[in-house]
C-alpha cells in the first residue's frame, strides 16, 4: 500500500513538472525572430546569397542611409558601399589597390522606412523598393561568406509584417518618427506594466481606461496582461507648429497631445520599477508601405501565417494535454483516498466452505430458586 501511494504521489509530480513545461513554452512561445528586433549594425546569415534588409531613412540627404561592407580576409579584400539619400559610395580594396566611385541617386530614396534586397551570387547587387534598376550591380570579386550591415534600427530578413522592440529598465526602446506621418503602435506584456513615453521634451505613461477599455495617459491603472494595447501616434504640421496626437481604440479616440514649434526626431519608450513589455510598429506611413509591401512581393507569407498562428496551435494542444493530465491525477487522487475492496470471484464464492458460526458461549451455572442448575446453550438442544 504505501509502495502504491509512493508511486502515485511520483506520478502526480511528473504530471506537474509536465504541465508547468508546457505553460511555460506556450507562454515563451509569443516571442518573435531575432532579426525582426532592430539594430543599428548586423551580420547576414553565412547561408543564402539574398537578404531582405529594412532600415530608417532620414530627411538628411548626407546621412548614410545603409552601409554594406563585404570583407574577405583570404582574399585580402574588402568592398564597402555607403547609400545615402541622395548618393552612392563604394571603395574596392584588393590588397593594397583601391578604387572610390560616386553616383547620384536621381530623384533620391524618401524618407521614412525603406527596403532595400541584397543577392551576391556571380554579381553583387543592391535594390531599393520603388525602382525598378539596382543601385548596385558589380561583379563579385570580394566573395565574402558574410556582409556587414549598419544603419538606423536594421532588420534582415524579418518576415513578421511589423517591427518589434523588446524594452526592459537596461533596455530603452527608440523609434523613429518622420512628420507628417501616421505610427500605429502596439504595446504587449505578461504581466501589468506601466510604459513611459517620451516624445520631445513630453514624458507621459501609458495607462488603462477600464471604462472605455483602451490606453491612455490620464489613468494611474497599468497596462492589463497579455492584452494587445493598440494606439497610434498621428502628426500634422499647422499654424507654425508640429502637432503630434495619440489616438486610441477602433474611434480613433484622442487620449493626448502635444505640440512643438520644430519637428521632433523620434520617440523612445522606457520601462520602470521591473516592467518589461514589447513595442511592434505595425505600420508607418501607410500608402508608402503599401507601394513598397507592392514592389518588394514577400516569398515568406506562407511562413508569416505559421508564425502567426503557432502560438495559438501550441495554447490549444496545451488545453487538451492540461486536461487530460488534470483527469488522471483526479483518478489516483480517488483511488487513493477511497478503502481498498478485495473482489472474489463468483466461482470461488460458490466453493468456499460456509461461514463458520461464532463460538458457543461457554455453560455458567445460574441461581433458581436458590438453588443451581445448568443453562444449556439453545443451539445445542
Amino acid at each position: 500500500m504505501g509502495h502504491q501511494r509512493k508511486t502515485s504521489w511520483q506520478m502526480i509530480s511528473y504530471a506537474l513538472l509536465l504541465t508547468l513545461h508546457f505553460l511555460y513554452a506556450s507562454v515563451d512561445s509569443f516571442r518573435f525572430a531575432t532579426n525582426c528586433v532592430p539594430r543599428n549594425s548586423l551580420d547576414t546569415d553565412e547561408i543564402g546569397s539574398k537578404w531582405d534588409v529594412k532600415t530608417w531613412v532620414p530627411k538628411d540627404g548626407g546621412v548614410a542611409v545603409l552601409s554594406l561592407i563585404s570583407k574577405n580576409d583570404k582574399k585580402f579584400s574588402l568592398r564597402k558601399i555607403d547609400i545615402t539619400r541622395t548618393e552612392l559610395h563604394a571603395l574596392f580594396r584588393q590588397g593594397i589597390h583601391l578604387k572610390n566611385s560616386s553616383l547620384p541617386l536621381g530623384d533620391g530614396i524618401s524618407p521614412g522606412w525603406a527596403e532595400f534586397r541584397v543577392t551576391s551570387d556571380s554579381r553583387f547587387k543592391v535594390w531599393v523598393a520603388g525602382v525598378a534598376e539596382p543601385l548596385v550591380d558589380v561583379e563579385d570579386d570580394v566573395q565574402a561568406e558574410r556582409v556587414f550591415v549598419k544603419g538606423s534600427n536594421v532588420t534582415i530578413n524579418c518576415r513578421e509584417p511589423f517591427i518589434i522592440w523588446n524594452v526592459s529598465e537596461d533596455r530603452e526602446a527608440a523609434l523613429p518618427v518622420d512628420c507628417p506621418g501616421r505610427y500605429d503602435l502596439a504595446v504587449f506584456s505578461r504581466s501589468p506594466s506601466s510604459p513611459v513615453v517620451t516624445l520631445g521634451n513630453w514624458t507621459g505613461v501609458l495607462s488603462w481606461d477600464p471604462e472605455a477599455k483602451i490606453a491612455t495617459f490620464a489613468e494611474p491603472r497599468p497596462l492589463p496582461a497579455f492584452t494587445q494595447h493598440n494606439f497610434t501616434l498621428n502628426c500634422s504640421f499647422a499654424q507654425n507648429h508640429f502637432k503630434y496626437n495619440f489616438l486610441a481604440g477602433q474611434n480613433d479616440t484622442l487620449v493626448g497631445s502635444v505640440s512643438f514649434p520644430e519637428e521632433v526626431a523620434g520617440m523612445s519608450f522606457r520601462a520602470e520599477n521591473g516592467d518589461r513589455f514589447v513595442v511592434t510598429l505595425q505600420n508607418a506611413q501607410q500608402e508608402q508601405e503599401a507601394a513598397m509591401t507592392s514592389r518588394l512581393p514577400d516569398p515568406g507569407t506562407d511562413f508569416e501565417k505559421i508564425v502567426t498562428y503557432f502560438p495559438v496551435f501550441l495554447n490549444g494542444v496545451l488545453a487538451v494535454i492540461c486536461a487530460f493530465l488534470g483527469v488522471k491525477i483526479w483518478q489516483l487522487k480517488m483511488k487513493m483516498t477511497s478503502p481498498e475492496v478485495t473482489k472474489v470471484p463468483l466461482d470461488q464464492m460458490a466453493d468456499s466452505a460456509p461461514m463458520p458460526f461464532p463460538p458457543a458461549l461457554p455453560q455458567e451455572t445460574v441461581p433458581l430458586n436458590g438453588r443451581y442448575a445448568f443453562q444449556q446453550d439453545p443451539r445445542e438442544q
